[in-house]
């Protein structure tokens, strides 16, 4: 047989290196999608914390305020003051003519009939003057008849004409008599000094407007809002002149739902969130016992009026008052700790 050789030397094993692969950037596609996951964990976790921790209800920024109007008819004469000026309590602020403010021609027939209940209030208080006047001379003229009576009766009684009996029945009359009298001119007294406060207006009858101006001066510290009427302008019952609105006094009407009446209480701290995101502490100041339809824009559409609790809010501290003033009539929604 042949013989068979190995080669005995170093096996050599060839390889080939493999190319480096790049990482592959973040695609638009994914971005997308890790933001879309993450802003839905986002949302979810705050729905669940709001939902969980927290009652929600709607408010409206309030102030208090003081609407001005007549009970009658008055027409404005000048005003003194703009809009947005800051008044005191005490300031003039416009001038207006009450009552006789139509026309000269109706000034001229008040005063008339002014002047003629006055003389008919004169004439009357006269006659029951004269009428006392009369009474109280015939009472003085009995008067004078029994002292001059009781002079004899007392002589007769001494000369045992007559007794004691008959002299105590004269001294009785005699003592109604002198306290009727005190009353009659205690009467006429007051009839005299009534007629000294009734004067008659003996000037002549004007045709001025002046005479019937009035002032009408701020009851409150504040702002001036907005100016229904203008100079020289007509002003009808209830219609409103202006409003005067106390910038230092502002507070929240909240609403909240009725399934949650146990769990507001009066003195809770709230967390309110303003229209621009900004948000502030508040406390319940009032809890009102009966329930109240909230204002239409915070009813839902197409289903039946709800009615909610409502609650009065005024800022946790003054320093806040400026700021909550600022949101005035603008809706606002508040937080109310579940626990």
């Amino acid at each position: 047989m042949k013989a068979f050789n190995y080669k005995k030397g170093k096996a050599v094993i060839r390889t080939l290196k493999e190319p480096v692969i790049k990482k592959k950037k973040l695609s638009f596609d994914r971005a997308l999608y890790f933001i879309i996951i993450l802003g839905l964990a986002v949302w979810l976790t705050s729905f669940v914390y709001n939902k969980t921790l927290w009652l929600e209800g709607n408010g409206q920024m309030l102030m208090e305020k003081v609407d001005v109007n007549f009970t009658n008819d008055v027409r404005l004469k000048e005003i003194y003051i703009n809009e947005g000026d800051t008044v005191s309590k005490g300031s003039k602020l416009f001038n207006y003519f009450q009552n006789d403010f139509d026309s000269d021609a109706s000034i001229v027939l008040k005063n008339f009939d002014r002047k003629e209940k006055q003389n008919n209030s004169l004439l009357e208080i006269e006659r029951q003057i004269n009428s006392k006047q009369a009474r109280l001379k015939g009472l003085k003229e009995r008067l004078s008849f029994l002292n001059i009576q009781e002079k004899k009766i007392t002589k007769l009684i001494l000369l045992d004409v007559y007794t004691k009996t008959k002299l105590d029945d004269l001294l009785t009359q005699k003592i109604l008599l002198e306290s009727q009298i005190k009353m009659e001119q205690s009467e006429l007294y007051f009839l005299q000094t009534e007629k000294k406060l009734i004067q008659p207006d003996t000037q002549l009858i004007t045709t001025s407007n002046e005479d019937y101006q009035n002032t009408y001066i701020s009851p409150i510290k504040g702002v001036v809002g907005q100016i229904l009427k203008s100079s020289e302008e007509a002003c009808y019952k209830t219609e409103n002149v202006l409003t005067i609105h106390n910038v230092e006094k502002v507070f929240i009407k909240a609403y909240f739902n009725l399934k949650d009446l146990s769990k507001i209480n009066k003195g809770a701290i709230v967390e309110v969130e303003f229209p621009d995101k900004t948000t502030s502490k508040g406390v319940i100041n009032k809890l009102y016992i009966a329930t109240y339809k909230a204002p239409t824009e915070f009813q839902k559409k197409y289903e039946p009026t709800e009615r909610n609790i409502l609650t009065e809010i005024i800022p946790l501290h003054k320093e806040q008052i400026s700021d909550w003033a600022k949101f005035y009539k603008l809706n606002l929604k508040i937080k109310v700790g579940k626990f």
